[in-house]
């Protein structure tokens, strides 16, 4: 479902997120002060290491914890009202999937869950199948699928109501070099239709001539905010961070 017109696809003003330690109120920041809009058909990468708070600023999105302090919106929308509206879709980087049963057929209850009726719900797995290269294996029992595999099961599960915002964590973790290939081609077939794309990653090869931004985290805060060709004229991700952080 495309995003309303108007607004930018994703914008975070000033959001604080602090999760609590025990029962003396002590407390850990998670996200401190982060400013940032992603625009409408972008692919936004935020990078940075364990910790950073790249996956916490998806959870926020996705609706799934809310900002201590600050504002985040989905073209326009709060978070869990843009969800509702089946606007967004998440990935968690662990991909969590039942035991029994093949991709197909659980891809097929979600759709029927998420109120598609029987029709468009075999059209719409059928595509998801197809667009992350799972046709072939789309009947195996999921416990016998390898993490990679699952992975791409996940995908599909992001992409069966056609969200207009998806929501990667780690999206390439697991995959081998044909795989993380395969991902990079789905995720510009995405921008192509109008979609945006806000993913976390630790390495994403070529990931630099995939994106459109890139947010740089370092222990909640954002160190960078910028373009591929800003990027590219800094000397890369990984000097910005060293000009960025003390020895």
């Amino acid at each position: 479902m495309n995003l309303p017109s108007g607004a930018p696809a994703l914008r975070l003003e000033r959001v604080v997120k602090d999760f609590a330690l025990d029962w003396r109120g002590r407390t850990a920041r998670a996200l401190d002060d982060v400013t940032l809009s992603v625009a409408r058909g972008a692919i936004c990468a935020l990078v940075g290491a364990n910790g950073s708070g790249k996956s916490t600023l998806l959870k926020l999105c996705a609706g799934l914890v809310a900002a201590t302090r600050g504002r985040c919106e989905i073209a326009g929308l709060a978070p869990r009202a843009a969800v509702r509206r089946g606007l967004v879709a998440y990935l968690p980087e662990e991909t969590l999937l039942p035991d029994f049963g093949s991709a197909r057929e659980f891809l097929r209850r979600l759709a029927l869950v998420g109120g598609l009726e029987s029709r468009a719900a075999d059209a719409a797995v059928e595509d998801a199948l197809a667009q992350t290269d799972l046709v072939d294996i789309a009947m195996r029992p999921l416990a016998s699928l390898s993490k990679g595999q699952r992975q791409r099961v996940g995908l599909a599960q992001a992409l069966l109501r056609s969200p207009g915002l998806l929501l990667l964590d780690e999206p390439a973790s697991g995959l081998d070099p044909r795989a993380q290939a395969a991902l990079r081609a789905l995720l510009a077939t995405q921008r192509a239709a109008g979609r945006t794309v806000v993913l976390s990653a630790h390495f994403l090869p070529h990931c630099e001539e995939l994106c459109d931004q890139f947010v740089l985290f370092d222990r909640g805060r954002v160190l960078f905010d910028g373009d591929g060709e800003v990027v590219v004229a800094r000397g890369g991700l990984e000097q910005i961070y060293l000009d960025a952080t003390p020895a």
